[in-house]
Formats: structure tokens, C-alpha cells, sequence
């Protein structure tokens, strides 16, 4: 029986959805498990950075940095839009789609594992035998990584929040109890890259069976799903892409300690935003089965709301950075003045309800605007003011960029709203 606790914090969220225009009962239970996920996984990689902050020289850690962005690189090679699809044909009780899924991105896995090792070959060509060695474990275990974390879309399409929770939980320490254990004792960026992707493959293929085991997905497929999966990916691949170019380029022209100060002042700021942004996760099953008339008619609302919030959340992080840095990273106390400044990407980073409606209507034409319309703005604006002003540069390249795709994703959803319904697959 419910509690009368319980009974009162309901009646008091539906009291607040007068303002809000959203369902309060369900975004309290999804942000529930969303939130504490995106907290414990936000402390793990914190506590990670700050290990391999203070314990790394700034050289080894902006090697490692930078071999991290390559396997985000290479992720973004491994169909990275599959996980959107399969959550919205989930939602519709397609369930079928998640194997297929699966089976789909492992043959294709080939792409990215050859294309890798064509990176690795370069770099041992020229000598550069820790990058050439790093690159090899990415080409190795990073397809894997990304394949079976269609789990998590699996489970948000679901509305399974509370079981996604547990396993990322697993997963999480399937990589961070090896990734811990060693680092004292290894100085090596290779070494230390190997173990990540590895152990997260391993992570990510033990919750993926599990969610088989538990769930018994029916076999249901979408026959629309894996095709839509794969433009997704275009756009969101190319977009990815573009988005991890910042760590390459500073490394590249300013050299692994830079791309060390900039690691960690975009730290924090991209974490609080993603846990702010758990209101797009949520509502993407949500919007799979609303009209776009009525998505509209809240939307604007429920922006309005998490944009507060996304700015209160800045201020304060602005404000308290100086302190974060000198008891956390008092290495890197040049990076606060960076650190600050990029706070202001919170707030666009946790009001991504408009892409996440987008998505959710399979607006293709709006998504593929946006997935090339963004990236290019935001590589017109990086490789000058990163020659220019350098870090500062490159900092509001990605500011000015988010901001702009936060305005070109809400003018594209109103612009659809005279078109047709997509029509949901049979």
C-alpha cells in the first residue's frame, strides 16, 4: 500500500505540473534513477580524472586525453544513432529491434576496427609507438563498447529506469575497479586506454546479456528502425566527430599539456550538464507517442524550466571553481579561469528537449540540418580562434556552437509543425 508520504509528495508533484506542463510523477521516477546513475557515474570518472590528474605527469595525461578522443572518434564510426532508434521502436513494443540492432552493428564493426588500424600503422610509421599501441586496443575493443550498450536504449524504451540503473552500475564496475587497480602502478597512456575499452566492452557485453536474460525481448521487429538507426548515426556521427576534432586539435597544435589544462576545465561543466539533460532521456519514450501538435504545446514550458535550472546550476559552479580546482586539481589551478568560462554550456546542455522531440518524431530532414548545419559552424569557428587565442578559442567555439544549436533545434521543431504525422511503423 502507498504511504501517505508517499500520497503527499504525488499530490504535490501534479500540483506543480500546472506550472511545469510536464508529468511530474514520471520525470520524479525516471529523474530518480537517471539522476543517480549520471551522479555515481559523474563521481567515478571525477575521482578517476583526479587520479590520473595527480598522479600522471600533464604530458602522459594529455596523451591519454587525447587517445580517449579517438576512441570517442571511433565510436562515432560504430553507428553511434542506433541507441535513439531502438529506444523509440521499444517504446512502441517492438522489441525485436534490439537484437537486430546488435546484429547489424557488429557487421559492421569492421569499418572502424580497419580504419583504426590504418591510424596505428601511421603512427608507428612515425615512430610514435604509445599512440600507435593505444590505437590498436581501440580498434580492438571500442566497436564492442558500442555495440552493447544498445542495452541502455533497450531499457530506456522500456521505461525500465530502475534496472538500466543496476546494470550500469555493473558495467561501471566491470571498468573502474581494473582501471583503479592499475593505475598506481602504470604510467603509460597506452596501457591505460587498453585497459579502459577494454574492460568497458566487457561491462557493456555482461549487461547487455543480462538484459536478455531478465527482459525475454519479444520478436517484434521494426522494420523501419535499423534503416532510421543507421541515418541517425550519419547525422549524429558526423556531429560526434566534429565534437571530439576540439581535443585533437589542441593537441595538435598546442601540445599534450594544453590538451590537459582544456580536459580538465571542460570537465565538470559537460558532466553537470549531462545530468541536468537526463530531461530529454526521459522524455524521448514519452514524445515516441505523442502527436507533434501536442508536443508543441508544452514544449516551450518545460524549456523555459530546465533553462533556469541549467543557469542557477552555471552561476553556482562559476562561483565555487576556484575552490573545486585547488583542493581537487592543484596542478592545473590555470585551467579555472577556462573552467569558468565554459560553465555557461551548462545551461544549453540541459535544455535538450527539442532535439530529443526531433528525434522522437523521426523528423529526418530537421535532424540531418542540424547534424551538419552544427558541426560545420562549429569547425569554422574552432580552427581560427583556436590559432588565435588558443584555449579561450577553442572555449568559445563550443560555447557559441551549443548556443546555436539550441536555437536552430526549436526554430526547425515549430518550422515541422504544418507537415504530416509520420506515420508509426506496422
Amino acid at each position: 500500500m502507498p504511504s501517505p508520504a508517499k500520497d503527499r509528495l504525488v499530490r504535490f508533484l501534479r500540483w506543480t505540473e500546472k506550472y511545469t506542463k510536464t508529468d511530474m510523477v514520471y520525470l520524479a521516477s525516471a529523474g530518480w534513477w537517471l539522476n543517480l546513475d549520471l551522479a555515481i557515474q559523474s563521481i567515478l570518472s571525477l575521482g578517476l580524472s583526479i587520479a590520473l590528474a595527480n598522479l600522471l605527469s600533464p604530458s602522459v595525461y594529455g596523451t591519454y586525453q587525447y587517445l580517449v578522443a579517438i576512441s570517442a572518434l571511433v565510436a562515432a564510426v560504430c553507428l553511434s544513432g542506433m541507441n535513439s532508434a531502438v529506444t523509440q521502436a521499444v517504446a512502441r513494443g517492438r522489441e525485436g529491434v534490439l537484437r537486430e540492432s546488435v546484429r547489424f552493428q557488429l557487421r559492421w564493426a569492421v569499418v572502424p576496427f580497419v580504419l583504426t588500424l590504418g591510424g596505428a600503422a601511421y603512427y608507428f610509421a612515425h615512430a610514435q609507438n604509445e599512440i600507435a599501441f593505444g590505437l590498436v586496443a581501440i580498434a580492438l575493443f571500442t566497436p564492442f563498447v558500442q555495440t552493447f550498450n544498445t542495452y541502455v536504449a533497450f531499457l530506456t524504451g522500456k521505461k525500465a529506469f530502475k534496472d538500466m540503473f543496476f546494470l550500469k552500475l555493473l558495467a561501471n564496475l566491470v571498468y573502474y575497479v581494473p582501471i583503479f587497480a592499475v593505475l598506481p602502478f602504470v604510467r603509460d597512456a597506452a596501457i591505460l586506454v587498453a585497459v579502459n575499452v577494454l574492460f568497458t566492452a566487457v561491462g557493456n557485453f555482461y549487461a547487455y546479456r543480462k538484459t536478455l536474460t531478465r527482459f525475454n525481448p519479444n520478436d517484434t521487429e521494426d522494420p523501419e528502425a535499423v534503416r532510421y538507426g543507421a541515418h541517425l548515426s550519419v547525422m549524429s556521427g558526423f556531429g560526434t566527430v566534429i565534437n571530439q576534432l576540439d581535443s585533437v586539435l589542441v593537441f595538435h597544435f598546442l601540445g599534450p599539456i594544453d590538451l590537459a589544462v582544456y580536459s580538465l576545465a571542460t570537465l565538470i561543466p559537460e558532466r553537470m550538464g549531462g545530468i541536468l539533460g537526463f530531461v530529454g532521456t526521459a522524455a524521448l519514450p514519452k514524445f515516441s507517442n505523442r502527436t507533434l501538435n501536442d508536443i508543441r504545446g508544452v514544449l516551450l514550458a518545460k524549456m523555459a524550466y530546465a533553462m533556469a535550472v541549467g543557469t542557477l546550476t552555471a552561476i553556482i559552479y562559476a562561483a565555487i571553481a576556484p575552490f573545486i580546482f585547488r583542493l581537487l586539481f592543484p596542478a592545473y589551478v590555470a585551467a579555472i579561469p577556462y573552467t569558468q568560462l565554459y560553465a555557461a554550456v551548462i545551461i544549453f546542455l540541459s535544455t535538450n528537449l527539442a532535439y530529443a522531440a526531433l528525434q522522437a518524431k523521426r523528423l529526418q530532414t530537421e535532424l540531418y540540418i542540424i547534424s551538419v548545419v552544427n558541426p560545420i559552424m562549429l569547425i569554422v569557428l574552432q580552427v581560427p580562434l583556436l590559432l588565435l587565442y588558443g584555449i579561450w578559442g577553442m572555449l568559445w567555439a563550443r560555447i557559441i556552437s551549443d548556443a546555436m544549436n539550441f536555437m536552430i533545434s526549436i526554430v526547425l521543431l515549430y518550422r515541422a509543425s504544418g507537415k504530416s504525422e509520420p506515420r508509426p511503423s506496422a
